[in-house]
């Protein structure tokens, strides 16, 4: 093909949008039906294996792309530097190119490296380099799936180069280069299978005129007559048939195809300059000498409306991007897309950096201090951020989402926000406003193979590292001050308007419960209600220390400093030990000039480092840590360990000394309330106060109009919501639970609309009989047999709370009905064979009483 007829149709397919129209284009070039012109991706005719079993969700496959263009883009600064990427004088990490490299500094300093420490005038200079925007065909309607577009002005590729980069499979082009995140050997080919129907991607792409024949380029890149030249390839994925049995992913390569069929090269034409980034909401608008553009048609995105918008990509690719090496400009280039009264094309365009630069100076996050905690296991240190929310603020930053576990600013995988009701846990109540960011960065290769699938989407569930990470994670949670904190002033703000209302309440459960021998036996006690919760404040020092950015001291709280702990650790619980320090909250966790913190036991002379334990996490003077007694560990032993805190700048060393005296396992008493039977010759009804069964619930009635009712239930036919608090009491876990009423629910309103009687009987009823309802599942739950649990046991709690809102929901239309009509059935109202199942049961009474 000529080359103005091969960079006419690269111009055609860049701005098409319609599969057919693709299509039809490569029809009348005379290629879509010549398999001869078409080239097996990674040169691997069974290549759809490795490149559809990548990520199962389009958001994750697309960042892919993202972090290829940072890696270029990098890449590019590196080799114009004169430097070898591979090269021992090449940056060590992702933080120190982007420092050498973009912000120019000829060190690695604390604060160097980060985007989210940057000006924003300086995040939207640097992201020019990368644009992610989306185009539509005209007259595509609000459901169409965009062709999601990617360019860059990275190093680029030479036509001869693309089957050994662009569109390689397991090739090692970026394996040895320590600076760049995109080392899965994939081709960034994980989104294909997230394009429509035909799976059509476009490639064009443009080696930077200065690397043409440099001499720090690798040797094993390829050199050709037209490396000058823009190379264009369209992949698309070819059906199974009868005879190949499953799809392959191909592209367009024909240039020698007709001598050596699915063995060419791909297009390619002499141009100075392509249209490839958008300018403003205008799409290939802006003219660039060099660069890649990667164009997705029909990309699957699961919300087709403005990607810059709260329910957008942006926020998505914030959320798996949270501290990306480089920010991105992002263009919304449909018009369609823009909506009614819309700003203009400037308001179509933004930058993301990250959700930690969005959150960096946010006012909706509550103080909950820690932000940061230190969790080590295997002998690595990761850090765990905590976002708390404020009410209904989390929706704007996450959906389902509960911790992302991320490596270099990257997510790799998440756990939905279940894991916070979990027992272990505790904080079910907070739910939808918690999000946890885990930094994996720091373990090393293989740790990171253990811990996640190579798709970078999930982690291995069943990896022993992934069991200990969690579970560390999850007391790290459980232990933490501020989130304890939250928990209780929430649940103590939603009980000060609602304690006095429930006193009727509890005078008709008690009727009721003294009238039903069968619900007495079901539920036990009948005690006054109380609150719940009582505050669990982390208790300063009586004189709380003045604060330092370095500690003056860091020893055992209630020991002078230097003076050797001694206690008793018993077998089944873990270990916490608490400090006294004048270091500022931050003092472990920061990005500048952080302390660091060395835990050991001492055995025969020898100093053996912990591998396993949380902390120390700081809270106002107070550092804490927590771990378990080694495996080995019997009653009797004695286990010696040393701490030792380093500050390099004050050239401080800390050191403290304890000694642990392992005793039995403490017997540990049920946190759920177990029912005691009666004595002989009880009579029906509860038991005395404070014995068994499920005290009495506290129930918050909710109007729509209440800012707190969206946060329990979904719409009018929602029903009843169910929060459980798990709180610490001399040591022990107590349950307790609170019910959620929606006054609004539609079938209760139609009821109150229709009904003669008095409204706030009729309520009350409603609310006894759902409360009831809700006392009865808990106590299901309660008494489940094992192995007749949620098919993930670590998540039953929240299964707990959707069986209450599922269940109450499919019972309100009828719950007022049957309460009033039922009620007034009698014997009249009974058949024949109910009055011969009576007649036998009042045969077998007058028997028994004849025998007594």
């Amino acid at each position: 093909m000529h080359s103005n007829t091969a960079k006419d149709l690269c111009e055609k397919l860049i701005h098409e949008d319609s599969e057919a129209e693709v299509i039809a284009l490569l029809k009348n070039a005379g290629y879509w039906d010549n398999p001869a012109c078409w080239r097996y991706y990674g040169d691997n005719e069974l290549n759809w294996s490795q490149a559809g079993g990548q990520q199962g969700r389009a958001d994750f496959a697309l960042n892919e792309k993202n972090i290829n263009s940072i890696d270029s883009v990098l890449t590019l600064k590196c080799l114009l530097e004169g430097i070898d990427p591979e090269g021992p004088t090449a940056p060590k990490s992702i933080r120190e190119a982007v420092a050498k490299f973009i912000e120019h500094t000829a060190k690695l300093t604390t604060s160097g490296g980060r985007v989210e420490d940057w000006p924003v005038s300086f995040r939207t200079k640097v992201a020019e380099n990368i644009s992610v925007f989306t185009t539509e065909a005209p007259g595509s309607k609000s459901s169409t799936k965009p062709s999601v577009n990617i360019a860059d002005l990275g190093e680029g590729h030479t036509p001869e180069a693309f089957p050994d980069t662009l569109v390689s499979l397991g090739k090692r082009n970026k394996a040895s280069v320590p600076f760049v995140q995109g080392k899965f050997c994939q081709g960034g080919s994980g989104a294909i299978r997230h394009c429509g129907n035909a799976k059509l991607q476009l490639i064009v792409s443009r080696r930077h005129p200065k690397l043409i024949g440099a001499p720090n380029v690798s040797a094993n890149y390829p050199k050709h007559e037209s490396d000058d030249c823009w190379g264009f390839t369209i992949v698309r994925r070819e059906e199974a048939t009868a005879t190949s049995k499953i799809p392959v992913l191909t592209y367009l390569a024909p240039l020698g195809a007709d001598t050596e069929p699915r063995k060419g090269g791909v297009l390619r034409f002499k141009a100075p300059t392509m249209p490839l980034f958008p300018k403003g909401d205008v799409a290939y608008k802006r003219d660039v000498e060099s660069g890649t553009l990667i164009k997705l048609y029909a990309y699957q995105l699961k919300s087709t409306g403005n990607i810059i918008r709260r329910d957008g990509l942006l926020y998505k690719l914030d959320l798996l991007l949270p501290d990306p090496a480089l920010p991105i400009r992002m263009h919304e280039c449909r018009k369609r897309a823009h909506g009614v009264g819309e700003k203009g094309a400037s308001e179509q365009s933004t930058t993301m950096a990250g959700l930690f630069a969005r959150l960096q100076k946010s006012d909706n996050l509550e103080d909950t201090p820690p932000m940061s905690m230190p969790i080590t296991i295997q002998g690595k240190q990761i850090i765990a951020r905590v976002f708390a929310f404020k009410p209904t603020k989390a929706a704007t930053y996450r959906s389902n989402e509960g911790v992302i576990f991320t490596v270099n600013g990257q997510a790799h995988a998440d756990i939905k926000a279940t894991i916070f009701a979990r027992k272990r846990v505790g904080l079910q109540r907070l739910a939808r406003d918690l999000l946890v960011v885990v930094d994996c960065s720091t373990l090393d290769a293989n740790q990171r193979d253990d811990l996640f699938m190579s798709s970078r989407d999930r982690v291995a569930e069943e990896s022993p590292l992934f069991t200990e990470l969690e579970r560390n994670l999850e007391d790290a949670l459980h232990e933490h001050p501020g989130l304890r904190e939250l928990r209780n002033k929430r649940a103590q703000q939603d009980l000060q308007e609602q304690l006095s209302d429930n006193k009727p309440l509890e005078s008709v459960l008690k009727h009721v419960l003294k009238s039903s021998p069968a619900l007495a036996k079901l539920f036990g006690k009948g005690e006054r209600l109380s609150t719940p919760f009582k505050p669990e404040k982390v208790q300063p020092d009586p004189a709380p220390p003045k604060l330092h950015s370095h500690p003056t001291y860091f020893h055992f709280t209630g020991k002078e400093p230097g003076v050797e702990l001694k206690r008793a650790a018993h077998m089944d619980q873990k270990c916490r030990v608490i400090f006294a320090t004048d270091a500022e909250d931050a003092y472990f966790t920061r990005k500048y000039d952080p302390g660091v913190f060395k835990f050991h036991r001492l055995t025969d002379g020898q100093s053996e480092p912990i591998q396993s334990f949380n902390g120390p996490n700081l809270v106002r003077g107070r550092a804490t840590i927590s771990f378990d007694l080694p495996a080995s560990a019997k009653p009797g032993d004695t286990l010696i360990y040393e701490m030792i805190v380093e500050d390099e700048i004050m050239q401080r060393t800390f050191k403290n000394v304890m000694t642990l005296l392992v005793a039995p396992a403490m017997h540990v008493v049920k946190s759920t309330p177990s029912v005691k039977p009666p004595p002989p010759g009880s009579k029906p009804g509860p038991v005395p106060d404070g014995e068994g069964g499920i005290a009495l619930p506290t129930v918050i009635r909710l109007k729509k109009s209440d800012p707190k009712w969206a946060e329990h239930f979904s719409d009018e036919n929602s029903c009843l919501d169910l929060i459980e608090d798990i709180s610490e009491v001399n040591g022990k876990s107590e349950i307790s639970y609170m019910f959620y009423l929606n006054e609004d629910n539609l079938s209760l309103q139609t009821e109150l609309k229709a009904s003669k009687s008095n409204a706030q009987v009729l309520l009350k009823q409603f609310e006894v009989g759902a409360v009831l309802i809700g006392m009865g599942l808990i106590h299901e739950h309660l008494h489940k047999k094992p192995g007749a649990a949620a098919s993930d046991e670590k998540d039953a709690e929240a299964n707990l709370q959707d069986h209450v809102r599922v269940f109450s929901r499919a019972v309100a239309p009828v719950l007022l009905p049957m309460i009033q009509t039922l009620g007034e059935l009698g014997e009249d109202d009974l058949d024949e064979s109910d009055l011969a199942g009576l007649a036998e049961t009042n045969d077998v009474d007058a028997a028994v009483e004849e025998v007594l």
